[in-house]
């Protein structure tokens, strides 16, 4: 494992404030609202290091979106490793998707900020795949393992984790329409979680 420099470090450092603030901003205000000056107001820099560090809006909205969905699959990962048992598992990694209200709000609209630029501007073709990888490469894992131990039917893991992101993804699209978006959470992360055990063949 290679041992970074005092610079390199100090720099990845800077690198990571700027894409804490650029979610911060963004998830509040929307991707085309922000100038990259608001952002640089955010980090406490000014906007030539920012532009230094990402050389482009659209390259500091891709490495906040991988960032956050990094983040979240290290949080799926806890709640997989404290479950008791494989279906345990499946509704510890939907409750931990369903974070809170004003998270998953903050999460989502930046998501679907992200996905509107990755079919209109170029450089974001890696988003999908990137998306793919981490959410749904984590579904399949779990859901393969619940397979192997005989918890819920046997079947394809990765087609199962395409549902399962399909069903979590349309919850989310209805919650967020809600005028009552913060008292309606549970039932939506209940609702979800019941689908998704539904789907899967696993005992509700």
């Amino acid at each position: 494992m290679a041992v970074l420099t005092t610079t390199e470090a100090s720099v990845e450092e800077r690198s990571l404030t700027i894409v804490k603030a650029a979610y911060r901003v963004m998830s509040r205000r929307g991707v085309h609202r922000v100038p990259l000056s608001e952002v640089a107001d955010e980090a406490e820099v000014s906007k030539g290091l920012v532009l230094y560090h990402f050389g482009s809006k659209d390259a500091l909205v891709l490495a906040a979106l991988e960032w956050v969905l990094r983040g979240t699959a290290t949080r799926l990962r806890a709640a997989v490793e404290a479950s008791g048992d494989p279906v345990d598992a499946i509704r510890a990694v939907v409750a931990a998707v369903w974070r809170n209200p004003q998270a998953n709000r903050d999460f989502f609209r930046f998501y679907l900020d992200g996905v509107e630029h990755q079919t209109r501007a170029d450089g974001f073709e890696s988003l999908g795949a990137t998306a793919a990888e981490i959410i749904e490469g984590h579904y399949a894992e779990i859901l393969s393992t619940a397979m192997s131990t005989g918890s819920i039917p046997m079947g394809d893991p990765k087609e199962a984790a395409a549902t399962m992101r399909a069903i979590v993804e349309g919850f989310f699209l209805q919650w967020l329409q809600r005028a009552d978006w913060e008292e309606s959470h549970p039932e939506y992360r209940q609702r979800c979680t019941t689908a998704v055990l539904a789907t899967v063949g696993a005992a509700v």
